[in-house]
């Protein structure tokens, strides 16, 4: 739970302005905490604190950096990015280090995520012998099943793997079912690593038919840690060095926002 140093407290009751649940309260000019409120800890308290007064337990409750500012022309920049933005389907052999990786996944933590539960969790698999076996696993059950037939047929008869492209590595984010919104924090997490692995010059791209084979394959899940009980995979990530493809334009989209102003 949320604590206030009343030695540091000057009083301003920013907190209380900016707590989402009015779990703290104004009593005179100091904050208070609200008995029976329950406290979502998405320390907005804490980052709107101007005498950094409030912490989480025994713990800090905001990080031990200054606030960055963004440069003049940083919302230009991002809207190139994203217009600029592309999904890469062939990639080099170069390995992307852990790092790289974890320093996305782990800046996913600050997507927004409903009533602050943030129940993304990752997977990733950067062995080839296991992305191998993975798309062994893939062929075999289309084949038996006759799911997407188009899978085997285009690995096979054309040299295309719809499925993982040429990809060294694959993300993987998997959640509760009971969570109050898996599909879209999982959404929101992916889209916020993806930015930043393509502004490091890590091409990505989002893997459907992955994520719900991994679902519904006995196989391919034997190939993967298993998930917690009521856990199910919610989104895939091709990723490596793009090879082979280079864009020179901004591609056309023939459908805009559809917007009603009420």
């Amino acid at each position: 739970m949320i604590t206030v140093n009343k030695e540091l407290c000057r009083g301003c009751l920013a907190c209380v302005r900016v707590c989402p649940f009015t779990v703290l309260q104004a009593e005179g000019k100091m904050p208070e905490l609200k008995e029976g409120k329950v406290c979502l800890k998405c320390m907005h308290c804490a980052a709107a604190c101007p005498a950094s007064a409030i912490s989480f337990g025994d713990r800090e409750a905001v990080l031990d950096q200054e606030l960055p500012r963004l440069s003049e022309g940083f919302k230009e920049e991002l809207e190139h990015h994203i217009m600029t933005r592309r999904s890469y389907r062939h990639f080099k052999e170069t390995p992307v280090s852990r790092e790289e990786i974890q320093h996305a996944l782990e800046l996913a933590s600050w997507a927004p995520s409903a009533k602050n539960q943030h129940p993304a969790k990752w997977m990733v698999v950067d062995s080839k012998d296991t992305i191998e076996a993975m798309m062994q696993a893939i062929l075999e059950y289309v084949k038996e099943t006759g799911t997407s037939p188009e899978i085997a047929s285009e690995y096979e008869e054309e040299g295309n793997n719809v499925v993982m492209g040429t990809a060294p590595i694959l993300i993987l984010c998997y959640a509760r079912n009971n969570a109050i919104n898996s599909p879209q924090d999982v959404a929101i997490a992916m889209s916020t690593a993806e930015l930043l692995l393509q502004a490091r010059g890590i091409g990505t791209c989002w893997a459907g038919y992955l994520t719900r084979l991994c679902n519904a394959v006995p196989k391919l899940q034997e190939l993967l840690p298993e998930l917690p009980e009521n856990n199910s995979f919610y989104g895939a990530f091709m990723a490596g060095y793009p090879e082979g493809e280079t864009y020179l334009h901004i591609p056309q989209r023939l459908k805009r926002a559809d917007i009603q102003w009420v």
